[in-house]
């Protein structure tokens, strides 16, 4: 601060003799912005000395000292170009974007063919949002220097933020062909071409940019391409060099030994695995992983011995319980599996999820008592208990047709989490399971009074509405929403789909449930709901198979039924069978 004060007492002095040699302007100096402008410095150290005393306040953030002292120095030297450059960028970061505009204009003048200053003209344009100016000054600045790099590759950045991506292509490629050996280049160029999927021409350009300059972080992006695109050995080769330049790099062992098991080679992941968890500065996190990949593989035996050893090591190991107690239930050994969940702490993070394991267990074992002495035991540790313990005891009381009992544990949850809208969405699902829609509606819209963005309970109360065949546009409005919180979600897209088909929009209802069968592959209302829109849409043969599809997952018999009759009714169409058993 004293060094700053120094230099300001000495450029005051000096300023104050420069003032005689502006007539008319009493006192200090007007800003360079107030006089018009002339050839010849009035006196060059005058602006030197406003320039340090600029740059010194700018540097300590003395932002609007810095612009007066800027200004100043051009009044002194109204052709100092250095300084016009310097109060422009300044004026941008202090949101002044018109009038650094303004002093970027006056320096062009000075030169206006210099590429520089055109190309900060420019880049201001385009932090402006004033694209097309912007664009237009660089491809002025290549017609008169084709072989710019940094312009070339501005603009082609340009063209690819406005996803104008043939534009930014041709000026790239360009790029490339004037300058073979540029990494940059290759590098934006392979991005661009990811970006518009051309997958080959996108690998071809990072082996370019990887032969330039092998870097790791390049080799990573280049290596997720290549498994994106299922050229497993140029990826298994990236990782490959990684390790051998840098044999402690865990991060290339995990994704060789993953690639490696995605391709059936699960002794390579495991021989990957061993080597990692030699170098690993966490081996037990490692040995955990590799007993995930033999789970994964089937080989269960030799995953619990593993998983024994490592909790007779740590008996804490939350994540080798939670594997091992995975591994006894995929082998039927119920026994075992209870009594390792019994053993997870209160504060574990695996701990509400294996109460409701247990309690799973023992109600589908009919150990009805036992399960709900799980949940009550649970619920009354006021310090660890959670929601889901109250909904599957509700659940539990709801299966046995115990619904006074399953309505108060609920009536127990308002009191125990008052301000949870969580609570009202769960206990709406009850109230679903047990055919009162109207109460579950009422829960729904209570959630949506609290929450009015909750994804769930618009879903719901949107497809309610379109089940029930009203309400249909604000269905749409609500299940839209859905949409735009859960994109990927089959469910909400089955909404979507089936509110279109209700208000007879065929080919948009096709599109939504074609999506939800291919996010949800696995439910059977989608497929029948997409076969009733293939009907309705006249394409037959589709909505066969897509009937056929419900009537394979459909565990309810009667709801077989209820679709293997709607494929009898197509056969009866077009004469063909309808092939369902």
């Amino acid at each position: 601060m004293l060094k700053r004060l120094l230099i300001a007492g000495g450029l005051v002095f000096c300023c104050l003799s420069c003032v005689p040699a502006i007539q008319g302007v009493p006192g200090q100096p007007p800003f360079a912005a107030e006089i018009e402008p002339y050839e010849e410095a009035v006196d060059r150290g005058c602006s030197y000395f406003n320039f340090l005393w600029g740059k010194s306040a700018e540097i300590e953030g003395y932002y609007d000292e810095a612009i007066y002292a800027y200004k100043q120095a051009l009044v002194c030297d109204r052709m100092a170009g250095h300084v016009m450059r310097s109060l422009a960028t300044l004026l941008v970061k202090t949101g002044e974007k018109e009038q650094a505009v303004v002093w970027v204009n006056q320096l062009i003048e000075l030169d206006p063919k210099n590429p520089e200053s055109r190309a900060l003209l420019a880049n201001l344009y385009s932090i402006m949002e004033r694209y097309g100016e912007a664009a237009e000054i660089y491809q002025a600045i290549l017609v008169d220097d084709p072989k710019n790099f940094n312009v070339r590759l501005l603009l082609g950045g340009l063209y690819a933020r406005l996803h104008d991506y043939e534009k930014a292509r041709q000026v790239l490629e360009k790029l490339a062909e004037l300058n073979p050996d540029s990494y940059a280049g290759f590098y934006y160029l392979a991005k661009l071409y990811q970006e518009m999927r051309l997958f080959d021409k996108a690998a071809e350009a990072f082996d370019k940019a990887l032969a330039l300059n092998w870097s790791t972080m390049l080799a990573y992006e280049a290596a997720e391409l290549y498994e994106q695109e299922k050229r497993y050995p140029e990826a298994v080769a990236i990782y490959g060099r990684i390790i051998e330049e840098d044999p402690s790099d865990e991060r290339a062992r995990s994704f060789l030994a993953n690639l490696y098991f995605r391709q059936g080679e699960v002794d390579k992941a495991l021989q990957e695995m061993e080597k990692l968890r030699d170098v690993s500065a966490n081996p037990d996190k490692v040995e955990i992983a590799i007993c995930r990949i033999l789970l994964d593989a089937g080989r269960r035996l030799d995953a619990v011995m593993r998983l024994n050893a490592i909790l007779k090591k740590n008996p804490q190991s939350d994540a080798a319980r939670a594997l091992l107690i995975l591994a006894y239930y995929q082998q039927g050994d119920l026994v075992a599996t209870k009594k390792l969940l019994l053993q997870v702490r209160p504060t574990s993070p695996a701990y509400e999820e294996s109460v409701i394991m247990l309690a799973r267990i023992m109600q589908e074992e009919k150990d009805f008592p036992g399960a709900e002495k799980i949940l009550r035991q649970a619920i009354a540790d006021k310090q660890h208990r959670r929601l889901n313990f109250y909904v599957g005891l509700a659940m539990l009381y709801a299966g046995q047709d115990k619904n006074d009992k399953a309505h108060g544990v609920f009536t127990q949850a308002f009191v125990d989490f008052p301000d949870n809208v969580e609570v009202h969405y769960e206990y709406g699902l009850l109230l679903h399971k047990m055919d009162d829609v109207a109460g579950s509606m009422l829960q729904m819209e209570e959630v949506l009074k609290r929450e009015p963005k909750h994804a769930r309970a618009l879903n719901y109360v949107g497809y309610t509405w379109a089940d029930e065949g009203r309400n249909l546009q604000e269905a749409k409005a609500y299940i839209e929403q859905a949409v735009a919180l859960l994109p990927k979600d089959g469910f909400v897209r089955d909404s979507l789909g089936w509110v279109y088909y209700r208000l007879g929009d065929f080919p948009a209802a096709v599109r939504e449930l074609e999506l939800a069968a291919v996010l949800s592959p696995d439910d059977p209302t989608i497929y029948e709901h997409l076969g009733d829109a293939y009907v309705q849409n006249n394409d037959i043969q589709k909505a066969r198979n897509a009937y056929l599809k419900s009537i394979e997952q459909y565990d309810e018999k009667e709801k077989k039924e209820g679709v293997r009759r709607k494929l009898e009714g197509l056969s009866s169409k077009d004469g063909h069978t309808g092939g369902a058993k």
